[in-house]
């Protein structure tokens, strides 16, 4: 019993062996499965077809290697081109420099041959420009001071130079002449009106007394005009507006002067000289109507028409600005400047009564009020040096 057991159990497990070689057998050739699940034939191929395909991938490869080389060559290009351009600019770089140093070499020799010439006193050839310019300044220079020896012992010593080397040299008065005119605007700041002129212009004569220093004599117009806004309101009745309007007639300023000033200069700069000044003034005002058709109120006995008012006054004024000299003879001017009535007006003249003309009157107020308002100006004009 145990025998048969055996055998059977040896006929199972042989079995079992060669059906496990079988399937072994038939996975390994049994054709691929994609990964979706499908099956892949195996490919044909042979060695002609590998052959083309080879050739094929070279080729492809060679023609990836000369787009490469093409795209590298043309950044090789642009590269010698900036090469080029910069040899270029070092090459002119180096001409200019090169000249910089023979035209320094040269100046430096000039100045050499210059020092040794005064230091040696030579009266060679060579050195004959040199000692005439040296020798001419020495000359210069001990008439200047022989000059201030005379001015500062106060002695009574013949002059060595004229009196014009003399004014050049040390900037002595009335020197320079300059002439400014100048045009602008100007605010007047009174205690009831504040008007501005239409015109603002005048014309200065100027020079120097030392340095820094100068004084001139001007001439100035100032024009104005102005509705009579501010008239007294109790006269204005019915007949009054109908002859006049109800803005009132237009009332015109102008004033004409002449002042004396001095200004200081705070630097010594030939170009640029900034500058305070004052001054005094006389004017001489007249303010009138342009409207003078008569009226005459019946019910109040007021006349109205050809009413005018003259007067002169003393004005001050305060200065500050600047000259800007553009060339040795001509420059531009800029100025702030402040001025007012100083008192009562010097003398006045009415062309009717207040007391039976209340538009007379009121010329005469505003007049005053003009006159010894604060005026606030500010003017540009031109430099000319004779």
């Amino acid at each position: 019993m145990k025998t048969k057991t055996l055998l059977v159990l040896a006929l199972s497990m042989s079995f079992a062996q060669a059906y496990a070689q079988v399937n072994e057998e038939q996975v390994l050739n049994s054709a691929p499965i994609d990964v979706d699940g499908y099956l892949h034939e195996k490919p044909v191929t042979d060695g002609e077809l590998e052959q083309i395909r080879s050739e094929i991938n070279k080729q492809k490869t060679g023609t990836v290697l000369n787009k490469e080389k093409a795209k590298d060559l043309g950044k090789l290009t642009n590269q010698t081109e900036k090469l080029l351009e910069s040899q270029d600019e070092y090459i002119d770089q180096k001409i200019e420099s090169t000249q910089a140093i023979k035209e320094f070499n040269s100046k430096y020799e000039e100045g050499q041959r210059k020092l040794r010439c005064i230091m040696e006193e030579s009266d060679s050839k060579e050195c004959e420009p040199y000692m005439s310019k040296y020798k001419k300044n020495r000359v210069q220079e001990a008439q200047v001071e022989e000059v201030q020896e005379v001015k500062v012992s106060q002695a009574a010593a013949t002059p060595v130079i004229s009196q014009t080397e003399v004014a050049q040299i040390a900037g002595a008065p009335f020197e320079a002449i300059k002439l400014l005119p100048y045009a602008g605007a100007t605010s007047y700041n009174g205690d009831v009106e504040q008007l501005e002129t239409q015109l603002s212009a005048g014309l200065r004569l100027e020079s120097n007394i030392t340095t820094r220093f100068s004084m001139g004599i001007g001439f100035n117009l100032n024009q104005l005009k102005t509705n009579d806004f501010a008239n007294n309101s109790n006269y204005m009745n019915q007949g009054y507006l109908g002859q006049y309007g109800i803005e009132g007639r237009e009332i015109q300023y102008r004033s004409m002067g002449l002042d004396v000033y001095g200004k200081f200069f705070l630097t010594n700069g030939e170009r640029f000289r900034p500058y305070l000044g004052a001054g005094l003034g006389y004017a001489r005002a007249t303010m009138k109507y342009n409207d003078n058709n008569p009226y005459i109120d019946q019910f109040s006995s007021f006349s109205y028409g050809s009413e005018e008012y003259n007067t002169s006054f003393v004005n001050g004024n305060l200065m500050i600005g600047s000259e800007i000299m553009i060339t040795r003879t001509f420059g531009i001017n800029i100025e702030g400047a402040y001025s007012t009535g100083l008192g009562d007006s010097l003398s006045s003249k009415a062309a009717k009564n207040g007391g039976t003309s209340p538009d007379q009157r009121r010329l005469n107020e505003l007049g005053d009020e003009i006159i010894n308002a604060a005026a606030l100006s500010v003017f540009a004009g031109a430099v000319i040096n004779f």
